[in-house]
């Protein structure tokens, strides 16, 4: 039998939170669901920059964030499911514990 995780602290909540990416990314999630690396860093670069013209380099720029920093940090809260094989991105099981935090915040809209 898989063993629930525990509700996260609200300390943990806060860290977690406390990142524009994160915090991003996480509005990004809970209208979606789940994503891959590519279309996340792709809207996190549009978002930051409030602009629909992005350059490869921005974009690959979150992208290295989110794999190597992010999404690890997420994940290990089970925040976040993310399979590094296929670049997919889904919420986890304590998705639900960021969400009253993450509902209304509203990205710039392009």
């Amino acid at each position: 039998m898989p063993v629930q995780p525990e509700s996260l602290e609200r300390e943990t909540v806060y860290s977690l939170l406390a990142d524009r990416v994160r915090e991003y990314l996480l509005c990004h999630l809970a209208t979606v669901d789940r994503t891959t690396v590519p279309d996340a860093a792709e809207r996190l670069a549009v978002w930051s920059r409030e602009t629909s013209e992005l350059c490869a380099r921005e974009r690959d720029g979150f992208a290295v964030q989110l794999v190597h920093n992010h999404l690890p940090r997420l994940a290990e809260h089970d925040v976040v499911v993310y399979d590094r094989s296929s670049d997919a991105v889904a919420t986890g099981p304590n998705f639900a514990d960021l969400e009253p935090y993450v509902d209304p915040l509203e990205p710039p809209r392009v």
